[in-house]
């Protein structure tokens, strides 16, 4: 699998000096052991949040959040968000930064970030699920028995659990069968979806968001697989043709607050971040549904040829592709503890098991 590296303009290095400094003061000052509720008797602790984008409606659970840690806590913490992309980051390394201190708050996309912590994975591999209620289903399952018990792999605790949204297969060429796909270049962000089109006969490329249109209309890649949000957010409509659901499911993510993050929250306010899980997790999700809507509107109405459910004779090899290739594959790498756990919590979901 080829990696295209992020691009980081002048303009994002320096953004990312001046936030990650400030972040690294603060660290610096926790490690020190001064205090903290002393520091915001002065001035409010302000919680550095790094995301991946502002597309989309699913940003918007950042400013409900904003809002509701302003108020709950009376103006004693606030949530300053910037993006990767103005920190001239690529994604995959978010749970280093998150353990490091010098970030408070993160979005942790699993496939992003499944090569440091291959079980996390487990609810957005190809094949896996159908639907958004399904994921959500296993999202929930999975992050209370699982990757909220690895805290230390995590880097802190998680806060919420949403979707971006449905993923597709955005290409400039039409996909009359899944034979279309071989010798093609498609761009994927997750090691599971290189491994599924790898088995498919294509070529997978890895490249953060902002990099998928230059690349599709430089020639670099022929299509890639990424949300409904970016047929607008980022004029895909205006490099592919075809928008086509080649049963990825709809990618769920994370909302981290960091140990050491939480640390610099007065003791008295941090059951306000502990006890916000279903209230974030509800928004999140309901916005993820929201982007489908507004995204295959705006796709019909640029004339993209949609594709909304996958075409039934292609769901067998899709399905032996996910039960026989992809599981026992994540299953692997992902160490003993992945099939016992994909068997109890994920199995009644998805209605088969790990053999």
């Amino acid at each position: 699998m080829k990696t295209v590296p992020p691009s980081t303009p002048l303009q994002a290095q320096s953004s990312r000096r001046t936030f990650l400094r400030a972040g690294a003061a603060m660290a610096a000052g926790v490690t020190a052991g001064l205090s903290l509720p002393a520091l915001a008797q002065a001035k409010p602790v302000t919680l550095k949040a790094v995301i991946q984008h502002r597309n989309g409606e699913s940003y918007k659970k950042w400013l409900w959040l904003q809002e509701q840690v302003k108020a709950r806590t009376q103006g004693q913490v606030e949530i300053e968000v910037t993006t990767i992309g103005e920190l001239g980051l690529g994604g995959t390394e978010m749970l280093r930064v998150l353990k490091s201190g010098v970030i408070d708050m993160a979005e942790i996309l699993p496939g992003y970030v499944a090569g440091d912590f291959p079980l996390i994975e487990a609810c957005d591999l190809p094949g896996i699920s159908t639907s958004m209620a399904q994921s959500r289903q296993l999202y929930d399952a999975w992050t209370e028995n699982v990757v909220s018990k690895n805290e230390a792999a995590m880097g802190g605790k998680i806060i919420g659990s949403f979707c971006w949204s449905t993923m597709f297969m955005y290409t400039k060429f039409p996909l009359d069968s899944l034979e279309a796909f071989k010798g093609r270049k498609i761009r994927v962000f997750a090691p599971a979806q290189a491994r599924f089109l790898t088995a498919l006969g294509a070529e997978p490329v890895s490249m953060t968001t902002a990099d998928v249109y230059p690349s599709l209309q430089r020639g670099v890649i022929d299509g890639g697989i990424t949300g409904t949000e970016h047929v607008k957010a980022s004029s895909l409509w205006e490099v592919t043709k075809y928008m086509t659901n080649v049963n990825i499911p709809p990618m769920g993510s994370y909302v981290v607050i960091g140990t050491r993050g939480l640390a610099k929250v007065p003791a008295e306010l941090r059951g306000i971040f502990t006890g916000i899980y279903k209230e974030l997790s509800d928004l999140g999700w309901k916005l993820g549904a929201d982007n489908d809507q507004l995204g295959y509107a705006y796709a019909l109405e640029k004339g993209m040829v949609l594709t909304k459910v996958s075409k039934p004779e292609w769901v067998p090899q899709l399905t032996r592709i996910s039960k026989e290739d992809i599981l026992p594959w994540w299953a692997g790498r992902a160490g003993a503890r992945a099939k016992p756990a994909f068997n109890e919590f994920l199995a009644p979901v998805v209605g088969f098991k790990l053999s």
